[in-house]
């Protein structure tokens, strides 16, 4: 796998309709990238992949190394080689945004790779729970998330910034999840303000995308609106 290439498997509309029963497995997922991030069948809790490990972060705060043959109905990775790393303080996401285009101004409708080291002020994450019944939709799951708030934390916030006119297929803006260094408390980053970190990014302009061939997306309408996505996403 070449470096900063982005695979995808999936696409956000197919979880927005309750597509989360079949996938790829982690180990497949892994052989094409070693950062990035994503859902587990039936969107059982939030994936970040950090150095290589798939972690899976679920609703109960609990965190697990998932395991090889753990099913990945959603994910993103890269080879993660970064093209330009700095160090400084973050006072919000909107300070990320400034930082990125201060130093990327030509890469808005390329794909971002984002990978944040160091201390966080404060950080506010999400975990979802799973499906309560075959093809529920990503936005009902959702309504039963846990928000928490971790202060004074040492972690990484890993994930990639999706041009505009990718909404639908990911995230379009800012997809983040964080993971602290004790691999006890992490989740879809909200918010947060930093301490001195390192900020490690890349842009991607080459994208594989592998729909799935089930049954069950392939009934699927796909038609998730902007609103909703934001909706869900944060």
């Amino acid at each position: 796998m070449a470096f900063n290439k982005l695979y995808q498997f999936s696409i956000l509309n197919a979880l927005m309709d309750g597509v989360a029963d079949e996938g790829i497995n982690v180990s497949t997922m892994l052989e094409s990238g070693d950062h990035g991030l994503g859902t587990f069948k039936h969107m059982d809790g939030e994936m970040v992949v950090l150095d290589g490990i798939a972690y899976q972060m679920r609703q109960d705060g609990s965190i697990l190394v998932a395991g090889p043959e753990t099913v990945v109905p959603f994910a993103m990775v890269t080879r993660f080689q970064p093209a330009h790393i700095s160090h400084l303080s973050l006072s919000s996401k909107d300070a990320l945004d400034l930082h990125i285009w201060e130093h990327l101004p030509n890469a808005r409708n390329l794909f971002l790779a984002i990978r944040i080291d160091g201390q966080f002020e404060y950080i506010t994450a999400r975990t979802v729970g799973k499906q309560e019944y075959p093809g529920e939709c990503l936005v009902d799951v959702g309504k039963r998330q846990v928000v928490r708030t971790l202060s004074n934390t040492k972690g990484s916030l890993v994930g990639f910034y999706s041009p505009g006119f990718s909404h639908g297929l990911s995230v379009a803006g800012y997809h983040l999840h964080f993971i602290d260094d004790d691999r006890r408390n992490g989740g879809h980053m909200l918010d947060f303000k930093s301490g001195n970190v390192q900020i490690s990014l890349s842009p991607i302009a080459r994208v594989e995308l592998e729909l799935p061939q089930s049954s069950e997306f392939n009934s699927a309408r796909l038609l998730a609106d902007a609103h909703k996505i934001r909706e869900v996403e944060g």
